[in-house]
């Protein structure tokens, strides 16, 4: 599994409806909706029309296929991320 920051923008025009499909949202719609993909967090900054998550994948795959769902209303990015962990081990291993 490998970890992705998801940034993602409301689409103006589209902005009620994004409201209308995620507020009735139940955990278990949630878990239906994302798949393989493992939520550690999710902030949302409605007003600004942005939001960001912190997901655990098997793949890119996998996290593209559930934002594949939410495409008609939102635009997004994807970036690999590590935790602090995972960098110092990297660096370590390359710096000796």
């Amino acid at each position: 599994m490998a970890l992705y920051m998801v940034h993602w923008s409301l689409n103006s025009d589209t902005k009620m409806d994004a409201a209308a499909n995620f507020g009735p949202m139940t955990v278990e719609d949630d878990d239906a909706d994302s798949g393989d993909v493992d939520m550690i967090g999710r902030w949302h900054d409605f007003a600004g029309e942005q939001g960001w998550a912190i997901c655990d994948s098997p793949t890119v795959t996998d996290l593209q296929a559930w934002l594949f769902n939410w495409g008609t209303l939102i635009s997004s990015t994807i970036t690999p991320v590590q935790n602090d962990s995972e960098v110092r081990a990297m660096f370590q291993a390359k710096l000796g």
